[in-house]
């Protein structure tokens, strides 16, 4: 309403022109007049707690004289003085008993003056409705059921301990150790009543992840004194999953795999989770004969989160309980047979995580290990086939005598010859990438790394799409560990239980904005950097730590690993490379009920700028003219939301093609025949 905004005096009128015998035009006139704008602002508060209040926080008031009249900030001026008020030990307040008022907006200087009116508290009492004064209310006991399947008197429950005032009831034995457990309790006997100390304990009791539900009850005991009860229902102890799936990979043609979980809460009586999960997979692998599953792979992970931090030093957990911290030990291994390269992996992690507020996070993992092994190298050019096909057919056409028995003997030939390398350069390209390739996937590597991570996301719920969301995280591998470590290689690198350590150091940035448009429609648009810069030991970034392009979350007219790196196409299963930029830009609309559709454009490409021999021209980053690298890609998506969670298909189409010869790279029609179906749960970004 045009009135919202003090335009009292408002004129309306219309016209009526003709268009046809039966038809008309209605064209609205509105004369808006001058707006009226705030003179005296006039407070009348009848209890002297809130008045009190008020005056201490008078100076951040929506509204001030001299602004032009808007109803909103008087809406939010009411909603600021309320949870001041709750806040602030006034536990019966509500908003509708703030009260504005205009005292005279027919002055003919188009000031207006308002009254900000707040009377006493009213209650009934036999046939008559009294007033009085606001008081602050003050939390006098604080009672905590452990399991509410019971009745919510104390009579049923046969347990119960006093600690530092709060009252723990529980059915049998008191499960939890009180000094962890109150932590996550931010009422506290002795403090006036707050709105914040309630929801801070809800969001605690509900991240601990122990509880099916948490409720909370109030009661007056006498005057201005307040019995605070939490009912909370607990989870079962122990719990079991079963989960399996088929898949098709161009490794494991076809696989069927289950991962059996099994989860204990409260483990050692502080609200402890523990997980372990088993995973087991029969592999169809083509590289090798005999009976239809004649591959294997399987592996354990263990972890324990703590709903604290954990640390080898004493130091006083209260200090950080507002930050909502949690410490993470995670364990792991798998091993493989007939799959790949046989690889033997072990993973190791210690992160701590603490969020200041809702919108804020920080993760501080001070260790990520992994180590991995392959245990048949041998078996390369067998399982990348593609990679050994284009060794042949250059063995074939320039070198028919030779007699290629280990691949890696022609390659060091071919590189080795400089006449081959100036009269077929592609083909030398060629032999390098798959040299490359070779030395990045086969590479025995173990990874030491520290990771410092900051997120920043003001989405309120998922229902929230209008947001903001940033992540920027920094991670180095090998520094602590390469200084300790006494044993070298033969060639000088640093090394741990016999294999290289790696170092990196890398950042990543990512950047995603929502704009939410009528009819829950949606801009969606994502922008994020990374690059990893090898040193030391290293002159590559491990092939598990490097980046990629394509797929259903990223550039999706190009599969996975398909893309790049620079304005290569190596033709090769894996491209990775150590700069990454991406950005992404979409429409989301509504189609009908749980359907949705999508258009969308994605660029974006991988680089490498390391110092490496393996690397070629084309794959380098060579500042500002390797922008000409950037692929691009386009197309549209239909996507049903189950609520729960979203099924996605995209159909992506090649757009700039940074590797096709100059004039070809962009979109034609013989894009249109090389489509990229992407199939995705939830939305890429």
């Amino acid at each position: 309403m045009i009135e919202d905004y003090g335009y009292f005096n408002t004129q309306v009128g219309y016209e009526v022109e003709p268009v046809s015998a039966k038809k008309g035009k209605i064209l609205y006139r509105v004369k808006t007049g001058e707006p009226y704008f705030l003179d005296s602002i006039k407070v009348h508060i009848a209890s002297p707690v809130l008045d009190s209040i008020y005056r201490l926080n008078a100076d951040n008031s929506y509204i001030k004289s001299g602004q032009q009249y808007n109803r909103k900030n008087f809406e939010k001026e009411a909603e600021r003085l309320t949870d001041i008020f709750r806040n602030t030990g006034v536990y019966h307040f509500k908003k509708y008993a703030i009260n504005f008022r205009e005292i005279d907006s027919t002055q003919a200087d188009h000031k207006t003056d308002v009254l900000l009116d707040i009377s006493n508290l009213l209650f009934e009492k036999e046939d008559s409705i009294l007033d009085k004064p606001y008081k602050i209310s003050y939390i006098n006991r604080v009672n905590i059921y452990t399991d509410s399947h019971l009745t919510y008197k104390t009579d049923g429950y046969k347990d119960s301990i006093n600690y530092d005032g709060f009252h723990i009831y529980a059915p049998k034995r008191i499960p939890y150790k009180p000094k962890h457990f109150i932590q996550n309790i931010f009422i506290k006997p002795g403090d006036p009543y707050s709105d914040k100390s309630l929801d801070l304990t809800r969001i605690h009791l509900s991240r601990i992840n122990n509880f099916k539900s948490v409720r909370f009850n109030y009661e007056e005991t006498e005057e201005n004194l307040l019995t605070a009860n939490i009912y909370l229902t607990p989870k079962s102890k122990h719990s079991f999953k079963l989960e399996n799936e088929a898949s098709h990979s161009n490794i494991k043609p076809f696989s069927f795999s289950g991962i059996f979980s099994y989860k204990n809460i409260n483990t050692f009586k502080g609200n402890e989770l523990f997980k372990l999960s088993l995973q087991g997979s029969l592999v169809n692998s083509s590289a090798y004969n005999g009976p239809f599953f004649n591959a294997w792979e399987m592996g354990v992970d263990a972890s324990l989160k703590f709903p604290r931090l954990v640390l080898p030093f004493k130091f006083k957990q209260s200090f950080f309980q507002n930050v909502s911290p949690e410490t993470l030990l995670s364990l792991g291994t798998s091993f493989q047979k007939n799959i790949g390269l046989d690889k033997q992996r072990f993973t190791g992690i210690v992160s701590y995580n603490w969020s200041p507020d809702r919108i804020n996070g920080h993760t501080l993992e001070v260790i990520n290990a992994q180590f991995i092994k392959n245990l048949n190298v041998d078996s390369f050019f067998k399982t990348y086939s593609s990679e050994f096909n284009k060794l042949v057919n250059i063995n074939n056409q320039y070198f028919p005598d030779y007699n290629m028995g280990d691949p890696l003997d022609f390659i060091n030939m071919v590189l080795g010859d400089s006449d081959f390398q100036s009269n077929y350069p592609e083909d030398y390209a060629t032999v390098q990438n798959v040299r490359k390739r070779y030395y990045i996937i086969t590479e025995d590597v173990f990874v030491p790394a520290m990771t410092y991570a900051y997120t920043h996301n003001t989405q309120d719920g998922y229902k929230d799409l209008d947001y903001s969301f940033f992540k920027a995280r920094l991670s180095s591998s090998g520094l602590l560990t390469s200084a300790l470590s006494n044993r070298t290689s033969i060639t000088g690198d640093k090394q741990l239980f016999g294999i290289n350590i790696a170092q990196y150091v890398k950042l990543d940035l990512e950047f995603i904005k929502h704009w939410e448009l009528p009819y829950e429609n949606v801009i969606a648009f994502r922008s994020g950097l990374g690059v990893g810069v090898p040193y030391g030991n290293s002159t590559l970034i491990p092939f598990s730590r490097s980046y990629f392009a394509g797929g259903p979350n990223d550039i999706r007219a190009w599969k996975i690993y398909d893309l790049g790196p620079g304005s290569e196409n190596t033709g090769l299963e894996f491209n990775v490379g150590n700069l990454k930029f991406i950005t992404n830009l979409e429409y989301r609309f509504n189609l009908y009920q749980g359907f949705k559709g999508a258009v969308f454009v994605d660029a974006g490409n991988i680089w490498d700028i390391s110092s490496s021999s393996l690397v070629t021209e084309e794959a380098r980053f060579k500042g500002l003219s390797s922008l000409k690298d950037i692929a691009v890609g386009s197309g549209f998506g239909l996507r049903y939301d189950f609520s729960f969670l979203v099924l996605r298909v995209d159909l992506g189409f090649k757009t700039y093609e940074p590797y096709r010869p100059f004039g070809e790279q962009w979109f034609n029609f013989d894009a249109l025949k090389r489509p990229v179906l992407n199939i995705g749960i939830n939305y890429p970004f």
